[in-house]
């Protein structure tokens, strides 16, 4: 057989330029949420030891930030789709990161609370709309896995950066631990936020993943100034609708049902296990969390925004259910747990691809931002009720019942909202550069 026969080997299709986007999106969000958000906790008690502060009056820090975060996140939604997006991810990321370490100078609570304000500010850009903006622009198919990865990503960050930032504490002190903490967390996330983040595939003269054909050519201006009045009409007709306001109550609700987590410790010492096996239930939900992330988005993508809802309801009602009727054993308590992580990993996954479902990727970035108000106001207000479920019962039972019934009624919203699509049709106006898978 001559050489000209024998056929040349295929070449190998190329990675798509989104799963490398994806890779900045996951380490952008574990230097953001995983080292410098999800880290907070560690630090309350050496530091008001130290300062002989109350503990009550340094949590205000941490309410400052969840408020002026709040009520950022409108203008961020605003702004991010309309700036060079990587620079703005990169300054944020750069100033919250010296708060952080800087907070290794701070000598009185005033410091604390002004600092707080600054990290509000940048965690209304870093948080909640970016990853899924950005992925949502870059994946026609496979968002909802996408959005799971990064999100389970960041819970992984968290997972070694809170052991590791307590052992720091222990050998080096809280304020050196702030400081090589936020120098970590720079190194994470910067840099690659910079390379490889964009906001859009076509700024590339790329399509995204999923899409078929060329990347189109840049609209005119008459164009533009066109698909801009769209836009608003779009937004003003999607607010006024009843699957606008079933989601911004649903992810309020997942915040609120998601906040129980913070107090799986507290029920384990009022049922008479110890204060290890209460951390554990913490560790458990995170580690339910985990997986939950990366199921639910696959589940998305394979039968659609209400069958990942309904597993991610289900397993947060039966989580509860399971953690009371186990009472002190402590191996029905970690089961509950983990299953109730199932739930607690909506939280980041459900709410923005329920935000594409409805209203696609055009206005996406305005319409999620008013959704992530309700996650900031619910999850302020979880806390204050939980313990006020607590005081007057004198048991935790009350407020998982609550979290319980927060996910059964995020399944209806979710039912209402679809019923009312089919009803009168889809609302999602998806952008110029691609089709509705």
């Amino acid at each position: 057989m001559s050489s000209s026969a024998i056929s040349a080997p295929a070449a190998r299709p190329r990675v798509h330029r989104a799963w490398w986007v994806l890779v900045a999106c996951c380490l952008m969000y574990g230097g953001a949420v995983g080292v410098i958000g999800n880290s907070a906790g560690i630090y309350l008690h050496p530091v008001s030891e130290e300062m002989g502060w109350p503990l009550a009056s340094l949590n205000v820090y941490l309410t400052i930030v969840s408020l002026v975060m709040t009520a950022t996140l409108p203008v961020a939604g605003w702004v991010l789709p309309r700036v060079k997006l990587q620079w703005v991810l990169a300054a944020a990321l750069t100033v919250a990161c010296a708060t952080y370490a800087g907070s290794a100078l701070f000598t009185t609570l005033t410091h604390w609370y002004i600092a707080g304000a600054v990290l509000g500010v940048c965690y209304a850009f870093l948080l909640y709309i970016p990853v899924p903006l950005v992925v949502n622009n870059w994946f026609r198919r496979r968002n909802g896995l996408a959005i799971g990865i990064a999100a389970a990503f960041a819970s992984l960050v968290a997972a070694f950066a809170n052991p590791i930032g307590g052992a720091l504490i222990e050998s080096v002190g809280w304020r050196q631990t702030r400081v090589v903490m936020g120098v970590a967390a720079w190194l994470l996330a910067v840099p690659i936020t910079v390379a490889l983040i964009r906001l859009r595939p076509e700024q590339l003269g790329l399509r995204p993943y999923g899409a078929q054909g060329e990347a189109p050519p840049a609209p005119s201006a008459a164009q533009a100034a066109s698909t801009a009045a769209e836009n608003r009409a779009g937004i003003a007709r999607a607010v006024r609708s009843l699957p606008f306001w079933c989601t911004v109550v649903l992810a309020g609700l997942f915040a609120f049902a998601a906040s129980m987590l913070q107090q799986a410790p507290s029920h384990a010492s009022a049922v008479g296990l110890d204060a290890t096996t209460g951390a554990a239930g913490v560790s458990a939900v995170m580690v339910g969390g985990i997986l939950a992330k990366l199921v639910l988005g696959q589940l998305h993508d394979k039968i659609g925004i209400l069958g990942a809802t309904l597993v991610s309801t289900a397993l947060g009602a039966l989580g509860p259910v399971v953690v009371m009727a186990s009472g002190a054993n402590a191996t029905g308590f970690l089961i509950g747990c983990f299953l109730f992580g199932g739930g607690y990993a909506g939280l980041v996954v459900i709410p923005p691809l329920t935000v594409r479902h409805f209203f696609g990727t055009a206005n996406y970035s305005r319409l999620y931002s008013w959704v992530t108000v309700a996650l900031g106001l619910f999850s302020a207000a979880a806390p204050i009720g939980y313990a006020r479920i607590y005081d007057v019962t004198g048991s935790f039972n009350g407020a998982w019942t609550a979290a319980l019934s927060a996910y059964v009624l995020i399944a209806v919203l979710m039912g209402v909202a679809l019923g009312y699509e089919r009803r009168h049709g889809s609302f999602a106006t998806l952008s110029t550069q691609g089709a509705h898978p």
